[in-house]
């Protein structure tokens, strides 16, 4: 028999799906990017990298919230 998810857990799986979604957006932008265009500004990859960076950060904590939030709900069986 599965567990069902703690409010916080569904909470976070919705967060975590949007974060993985933008990530996703992001990368296909960035490998897109030069497409129908012949130029590009530094700025622009630049701006895109760091949104990146900032989803993939932001995943990073969330899953480390999600672990921690596991834990305590196994403490509570």
């Amino acid at each position: 028999m599965e567990k069902k998810l703690t409010p916080e857990l569904i909470s976070y799986k919705a967060e975590f799906d949007f974060l993985h979604k933008k990530i996703g957006e992001l990368e296909w932008e960035i490998a897109t990017i030069f497409y129908g265009r012949k130029a590009i500004t530094r700025s622009e990859i630049e701006t895109l990298e760091d949104r990146l960076e900032n989803y993939r950060a932001n995943i990073g904590m969330l899953v480390e919230k999600v672990r921690n939030e596991v834990t305590e709900a196994n403490k509570t069986k």
